[in-house]
């Protein structure tokens, strides 16, 4: 395939990276020597404006079959899908960082601007903390089907019930199931000999009773969670959303450090009921006058890694009850789960793991990234043509297990003897080299 890839930056150079082993890629950026990032890469670079037609035709963009827009300016992004559309790319991907391009403008953006696909990494790492924060005791939470099938994610301690007792014996509700473990730091999918140990991050799916007695029985002293107290410290584009969604959120306290005073005044204006404090949210004396320490929640989403990870280990140290960090370097991961940080999320990353699987994934839909992407929930549809078969026959790849089954209405969580049949809507969790199996194994039908 031929892509285009306007900008090399946080975002361009993962994708190219990723792409350009197997594809055409080229590389366009205003910077000359963003080209030496690219050096050691299969990809062409390309210096001078994605906004320029002359420069997109000298990236063969008549021939081009993807072209993703992902430079700093929405402006630069939005021209280049325009110009990009009218001179023969056959699909535009925009990157935007602005909400009012996506509230309101968006369907001009789209009949307009020749825009396939808009993609807002801030408001999906936005949505993914309401999630979490709305699972209280879970580093990790998403819904799927509707509402009808939901994935958590529990860090276990030594007293859990789910520690020691291999997995085919666990007591487990109705309706749930194990889908990924993630040990130290590699991720497994789990056998039925698979026993869990003090400190591992397991993944469950199920359907909504299951889930809800699950809870209860890894995290029975939770509390409730519309009755939380939620700091933010950050209140710029993705601050902003998610004190938005929680601000209307019934029984949520809310409470959002900001240190530009401009910044301050309009959260001030726009949001109802939360408080909104002026200041520096990695001030040890702000933090301890205001009490920041009885925080069921600290969610730190300042645009710096540091000042991040000093603000979240500073919440830890005066006693908050779940620390959540946004990273922006996908090296610094490790690093902030390492000390001692809850849940660590990159808005970038999973963007990227996003397109790549929508290029590279065929039939098989992305529908969740686990585990810091080493593993992946997808959906498949069971094509006409493959007759009832035991799930234990289907020969899946070994690194990869079926959550959950949709058919019609009805959710089920499969066992081993359990018939996969024509038209139903499979939930798959794999990690990265079973995902092309497991599409090939259902397209063969």
């Amino acid at each position: 395939m031929h892509i285009i890839i306007i900008g090399g930056g946080a975002i361009g150079y993962p994708l190219a990276k990723a792409l350009g082993a197997a594809h055409d890629v080229f590389v366009v950026d205003s910077d000359p020597l963003v080209g030496e990032r690219f050096a050691d890469a299969d990809v062409e670079f390309v210096a001078g404006s994605g906004a320029n037609p002359d420069v997109l035709r000298r990236a063969g963009v008549e021939r081009c079959e993807l072209l993703i827009a992902a430079a700093q300016l929405d402006e630069v992004n939005i021209v280049a899908c325009a110009l990009g559309s009218r001179l023969g790319a056959s699909k535009t991907i925009c990157f935007a960082t602005r909400e009012d391009l996506l509230v309101g403008a968006a369907d001009g953006l789209y009949g307009h601007f020749g825009i396939d696909e808009l993609i807002w990494p801030e408001a999906e790492l936005a949505a993914d903390i309401e999630r979490i924060i709305m699972a209280p005791g879970a580093t990790d939470a998403e819904v799927f089907a509707g509402g009808r099938i939901e994935l958590l994610e529990y860090q276990l301690d030594a007293a859990s019930p789910l520690v020691g007792p291999a997995v085919a014996s666990l007591d487990l509700p109705a309706g749930v199931v194990i889908i990924a473990v993630q040990h130290e730091h590699s991720t497994s999918i789990p056998r039925g000999e698979t026993r869990l140990v003090a400190g591992d991050r397991v993944v469950l799916m199920g359907n909504r009773d299951g889930m809800t007695q699950l809870r209860a029985l890894i995290a029975p002293g939770v509390g409730d969670a519309a009755s939380q107290l939620v700091t933010i410290i950050g209140g710029g584009d993705v601050g902003y959303r998610l004190a938005q969604h929680l601000d209307r959120a019934d029984g949520i306290r809310l409470c959002v450090i900001e240190r530009d005073p401009a910044r301050g005044e309009m959260l001030a204006a726009t949001l109802s009921r939360a408080l909104i404090l002026q200041g520096d949210g990695t001030d040890l004396e702000l933090l301890e006058s205001e009490d920041i320490g009885r925080s069921d929640v600290l969610v730190s989403v300042i645009d710096n890694d540091e000042r991040n990870l000093l603000a979240s280990l500073l919440g830890r140290q005066l006693g908050v009850g779940k620390v959540i960090t946004r990273v922006s370097k996908p090296s610094n991961h490790r690093l902030f789960e390492r000390v001692g940080i809850d849940v660590a999320l990159s808005a970038r990353g999973a963007a990227v793991m996003s397109v790549v699987h929508q290029i590279d994934g065929g039939r098989a839909s992305l529908l969740a990234i686990l585990q810091e992407g080493q593993a992946r929930v997808v959906e498949l549809t069971v094509p006409a043509g493959l007759r009832p078969t035991a799930v234990k026959d289907l020969r899946l790849p070994r690194d990869s297990i079926i959550g959950t089954v949709l058919r019609g209405g009805e959710v089920i969580v499969p066992r081993g003897d359990h018939l996969i049949q024509q038209g139903d809507t499979l939930l798959v969790c794999c990690k990265d080299p079973a995902v092309r199996g497991v599409r090939d194994l259902f397209v063969r039908g």
